[in-house]
């Protein structure tokens, strides 16, 4: 019995910290494209190692950003995610850069650094 509760606790610590871990929601949205704030779209793909680092990047820049530019993750494999890849020319692990109106005006692939995005997104176009 009490080896049972010692294996549940750790089990317990254990998906405690690994949810720690795990990077914050970016919301999916893309419907808040041209709401006048500009907005980076990440073409998240789970088989891709860059995904995961990626949002970890985008968290960091959405606590300095989020007040004038929406971060938004589209997953591959979902309908909507096909259709604005299409529509964008995008692939896996690309980010788009749209301006307040909903213009696209960069891309670029992932990894990016917060630093990054601060640079293009306070600068202009």
């Amino acid at each position: 019995m009490k080896k049972t509760l010692i294996a549940i606790a750790f089990i317990i610590a254990f998906i405690a910290a690994l949810m720690s871990t795990l990077p914050a929601s970016i919301d999916d949205d893309l419907s808040l494209i041209g709401n006048g704030k500009k907005s980076v779209v990440f073409i998240y793909d789970l088989n891709r190692v860059v995904s995961n680092q990626q949002t970890i990047e985008i968290n960091a820049a959405k606590e300095q950003l989020s007040e004038s530019v929406n971060f938004l993750v589209a997953r591959t494999g979902y309908p909507a995610t096909d259709e604005f890849m299409q529509t964008y020319n995008a692939e896996s692990a690309e980010l788009l850069f749209f301006d307040e109106s909903g213009n696209l005006f960069l891309r670029r692939f992932a990894p990016m650094d917060e630093v990054s995005f601060t640079m293009i997104l306070h600068s202009p176009k």
